[in-house]
């Protein structure tokens, strides 16, 4: 007799187990021997400094950890990502292998990446002067990093308690509206401390950083029905 297929589980796909380990051990190593590090991450995003000397102090040491760092931030949403649709979608781990689903999801989430960096070195470039930009971009990249620290305990309660999917998703959006309002007190004091500053952020950030996410997220919805009906 053919038997009923077991549903898929992420704590038992050991591609999954390997990375979360290894993305773990990173991350303790780092707070263990990179304290300075993440301190200094820290005021970046913190303390509004008119200049910038990040990358004149930086060590061999803290462009590893940030090259980790901003790496594990995007493994953090690739897996959102992931665990998200093996719970909305299943049909997609039937017709796909799960190594597949996760290069897609990595691509996705690399491609956002480069695109919002991309586009606000250009845009800055042509409006801003250039220690603003240098500015903008590290703070962005510390930010960047810190939710990925943000999201590894999440992905963590997803992955091996089975966290519920709505409840899951509170929490990614906490995370999601924290950093974009971090992010746009930042913008506002960089960029837009003047009169008519407000509705020039608002233009700024809806044209560079929300509409880049509402635009993948419809791209990865139409990719996966498309896929689900063939």
């Amino acid at each position: 007799m053919t038997g009923e297929p077991l549903p898929y589980i992420m704590r038992n796909d050991w591609l999954v187990t390997t990375i979360l380990f290894l993305c773990l051990l990173g991350v303790l190593f780092i707070f263990s021997k990179g304290r300075k590090f993440l301190l200094k991450q820290t005021n970046g995003i913190l303390v509004n400094k008119e200049r910038s000397n990040l990358f004149d102090e930086a060590t061999s040491s803290d462009t590893q950890y940030a090259f980790f760092l901003v790496s594990h931030a995007c493994i953090m949403l690739v897996f959102c990502l992931y665990s998200f649709f093996a719970k909305s979608s299943p049909v997609l781990f039937d017709r796909f292998s799960h190594f597949e689903l996760l290069v897609f999801s990595a691509g996705c989430v690399v491609a956002l990446f480069l695109l919002k960096w991309s586009a606000y070195s250009f845009v800055n470039w042509i409006f801003f002067e250039e220690a603003r930009n240098r500015l903008w971009i590290q703070f962005y990249f510390n930010i960047f990093i810190w939710m990925g620290l943000l999201l590894l305990p999440i992905v963590l309660l997803v992955v091996y308690f089975n966290l519920s999917l709505h409840f899951s998703l509170y929490l990614f959006v906490g995370v999601y509206l924290f950093v974009k309002i971090i992010i746009f007190w930042r913008c506002f004091n960089n960029f837009f401390n003047y009169f008519y500053g407000t509705f020039h952020l608002i233009l700024y950030l809806c044209t560079l950083e929300i509409l880049p996410d509402v635009l993948l997220w419809k791209i990865i919805i139409l990719a996966n029905n498309f896929f689900i009906q063939q």
